[in-house]
Formats: C-alpha cells, sequence, structure tokens
C-alpha cells in the first residue's frame, strides 16, 4: 500500500504463518499515513529521497491481528513490494 500524499513511503502489513490475512482497518491506514507524513519521518524520507530510495514501513502482526512492531527502512525503488 502506498501513500496518496507520499509516494516515497510503502506500507507492508506482514503476519505470522497460519494466521488468517486480514485487511488493515480505516483508522489503522489512516494513522499509518499521519506516522508517515510526521515531522520526525521528514528527515528519513528526505534522506531516502537523495539515496533514491523509498521508505518501507513494515507492520508485523500477531496471530489474532494486533499490530505488535512497526519497521521503518529504505529500500531501493521498485524493489521489494
Amino acid at each position: 500500500m502506498q501513500t496518496e500524499t507520499n509516494p516515497q513511503v510503502i506500507f507492508r502489513f506482514s503476519r505470522p504463518s497460519g494466521a488468517p490475512a486480514r485487511k488493515p482497518s480505516p483508522a489503522m491506514t489512516h494513522a499509518l499515513q499521519l506516522f508517515s507524513e510526521a515531522d520526525e519521518m521528514k528527515v528519513f524520507v528526505a534522506n531516502a529521497r537523495v539515496q533514491h530510495r523509498q521508505v518501507l514501513v513494515q507492520v508485523f502482526h500477531s496471530t489474532d491481528g494486533c499490530p505488535m512492531l512497526i519497521h521503518t527502512t529504505a529500500t531501493p525503488k521498485g524493489g521489494r513490494k
């Protein structure tokens, strides 16, 4: 999932094997979009842009669907989706 306001930021949702796939709620989607636009993320996104990279925000869920870890990294553009 890419944000409409910032195409430099991509979201990916991961779950344990065997756990049912769940679509993120509108509230989670909105919260992550705000996270990607936060002042604290602007420097990270700007540095990724200079390096011709995108920011990947990966959300890891527990088996019951609760988010338990959010990991950010810069990946090559057009890389992992």
